[in-house]
C-alpha cells in the first residue's frame, strides 16, 4: 500500500481534538469525534492491507497478520502500564485497584469493562484500544469471507454491516438509560470502522473538494455534538464519521494535511494518545483545566510518546523488519530452487 503523508497528518488532527476534549476547553465539547476519525482510518487502512494480499495472494494470513498488530501496538501499552503500576500510587492515592486496571487493560477490555462497570478508572481511555483490538480480531476472517463475493457484492456487504450498526448503536442509545454504554461498547462503536472498511473495498473516485466538504461535515458536528446527549451519539457521530470518511478519502486534496509538523505529530498519535489522559486526569485534580491543562498535557504527552517510540516501539519496528526480510530471503531462496514459483 504505498504512504499517503495526508493520513498521518489527519491522525494529527484526531489527536488534537481528543486531548482538547479531555483538557476540558470551551469550544471543544464535540472533540471525543476524534476517535470516531481514528476508527474510520484504522478501518480503511486494515482493509486496504488485507484486501491487497488475498488479490496478490488468493488469501489472508491471519496469524502473521495478529503478530503484526501486536508487534506495532503492545510495546508501548506495555510501557504505559509498568509507568503506571509505578507512578499512579503516588499520582492517583485515593484509587486502590492500579494492578486490576493495568490487567484490563492489558487484555483490552476496557470496553466493556468501563461500559458496565467503570473499570479502568485512570486507564479508561483504553476502551478505545479494546475496540480496534475486537475489530481487528474478527475482521481478517470476516474477510475471507467477503472477499469471495464479487467486488461490487462485497463493497454492499460491508456497507449494510455500518448501517447494521450505526442502526445498533441509536437503538441501545434510545432502550438504554446509560449515555456509557453505547459510547464504550465495541459493539456499538462498530460503525465508524465498517465505513472505513467498505471506503476501502469500493474507493471512489470522488471530487476534489471532497476533503473540504468532509472537513466542513466534521466542524459541524464538533460544533454541535455534546458527548452525553442523545443527537452526539446518533446524528452527529454518523454525521462526524461522514466527515472523517471524506477526510480519508480526500487527504491527499488538503495540502496543509501533509506539513511535517502534522505528519511529525501524526506518527506518534499513538504514544500521544496512551499517555495524556492519565496527565490531564491528575491535572483535573488539581483543578487545572482549559488551555492550561491542554499545554500541559500535550508537551507531556508528546514527550513520552517520543521516547516510547524511540525506545520500545523502535525495537518492535526493527524485528518487524528483520522478520520481513527473513521472508523475502526465504521466498527468494524457494524461487531459486523452484523457478516456477512466483
Amino acid at each position: 500500500m504505498k504512504y499517503n503523508p495526508a493520513l498521518d497528518g489527519l491522525r494529527a488532527v484526531a489527536v488534537f481534538l481528543v486531548l482538547g476534549f479531555h483538557a476540558r476547553i470551551e469550544g471543544f465539547g464535540g472533540g471525543f469525534l476524534g476517535v470516531d476519525m481514528f476508527f474510520v482510518l484504522s478501518g480503511y487502512l486494515i482493509t486496504c492491507l488485507l484486501a491487497e494480499q488475498y488479490a496478490a495472494t488468493g488469501g489472508i494470513d491471519v496469524r502473521a497478520f495478529y503478530l503484526r498488530r501486536l508487534r506495532r501496538l503492545y510495546p508501548a501499552l506495555l510501557l504505559l502500564l509498568a509507568v503506571h503500576l509505578i507512578v499512579s500510587p503516588l499520582m492517583f492515592p485515593e484509587h486502590k485497584h492500579h494492578a486490576r486496571d493495568a490487567l484490563v487493560a492489558a487484555s483490552y477490555l476496557s470496553d466493556y469493562g468501563f461500559a458496565f462497570w467503570k473499570v479502568p478508572w485512570v486507564l479508561q481511555h483504553t476502551w478505545s484500544l479494546s475496540v480496534e483490538e475486537h475489530f481487528y480480531l474478527a475482521w481478517p476472517l470476516v474477510m475471507l469471507l467477503i472477499l469471495r463475493l464479487p467486488r461490487r457484492a462485497s463493497v454492499m456487504t460491508v456497507l449494510g454491516l455500518a448501517l447494521a450498526a450505526t442502526l445498533w448503536r441509536w437503538h441501545v442509545v434510545f432502550n438504554v438509560d446509560a449515555w456509557h454504554q453505547p459510547y464504550f461498547r465495541f459493539d456499538t462503536r462498530l460503525s465508524g470502522l465498517l465505513l472505513g472498511s467498505a471506503a476501502a473495498l469500493w474507493k471512489p473516485r470522488l471530487p476534489r473538494l471532497s476533503g473540504l466538504v468532509g472537513a466542513a461535515l466534521l466542524l459541524a458536528a464538533l460544533s454541535q455534538a455534546v458527548v452525553k446527549e442523545d443527537p452526539a451519539l446518533t446524528i452527529w457521530m454518523a454525521a462526524g464519521e461522514a466527515g472523517s470518511l471524506l477526510l480519508v478519502l480526500g487527504a491527499a486534496q488538503v495540502p496543509l494535511l501533509a506539513s511535517w509538523p502534522l505528519i511529525w505529530i501524526g506518527k506518534l498519535s499513538y504514544g500521544i494518545y496512551l499517555w495524556h489522559f492519565p496527565i490531564m486526569l491528575w491535572l483535573r485534580g488539581q483543578e487545572i483545566t482549559g488551555w492550561t491543562s491542554m499545554l500541559i498535557g500535550t508537551c507531556g504527552s508528546v514527550a513520552c510518546a517520543a521516547v516510547s517510540y524511540s525506545t520500545v516501539e523502535r525495537l518492535s519496528r526493527a524485528r518487524k523488519a528483520n522478520h520481513v526480510e527473513a521472508e523475502a530471503q526465504e521466498q527468494l531462496g524457494a524461487r531459486r530452487i523452484n523457478p516456477r514459483i512466483s
